[in-house]
């Protein structure tokens, strides 16, 4: 490759690179709903992603190895991780890829199941976090992660 082609190879990357910051951060939040539990309790915690108009994430389950998946984690303060359930995804297809994707947009919920201990106190403390790739029809973010930090009422 000539000098002068190396050089526009690089303008295109570096356009490519840049453009995302040009389009805003991305519309991409999540918490932990409220959840209340007599001690010994079993109940579901959910932890909530809206991602705005707009935009989309990947599944927990990319169809394209490539993909960078959302992940939710979330641990008691005990230390005991709670394994997450996750929900159905949506096929669409994008103008930059022939084949459909599998994505979240809008309000998704992802749930896990929590036992307290007998002796459980209030607050009852959750922590973890979500990581995902944002995207709009046109472009993707690096991928970012969102901590997470809630209670159990104990009742």
């Amino acid at each position: 490759m000539t000098r002068r082609g190396s050089l526009g190879a690089w303008t295109a990357v570096l356009a490519f690179v840049s453009t995302p910051l040009l389009a805003g951060r991305p519309d991409v939040t999540a918490k932990i709903a409220d959840l209340n539990l007599p001690p010994g309790g079993k109940g579901t915690v959910v932890v909530e992603m809206t991602v705005g108009r707009g935009w989309h994430v990947n599944s927990h389950e990319p169809l394209e190895e490539f993909l960078v998946p959302t992940v939710v984690t979330l641990t008691t303060s005990s230390g005991q991780r709670l394994p997450v359930r996750y929900p159905a995804a949506r096929r669409k297809r994008f103008a930059f890829s022939e084949k459909p994707l599998s994505v979240y947009a809008g309000t998704v919920r992802f749930e896990a199941d929590v036992l307290l201990p007998p002796d459980a106190r209030d607050p009852f403390p959750l922590s973890g976090e979500v990581s995902y790739q944002a995207c709009t029809d046109e472009q993707c973010f690096p991928p970012a992660r969102i901590p997470l930090a809630g209670s159990v009422r104990v009742r």
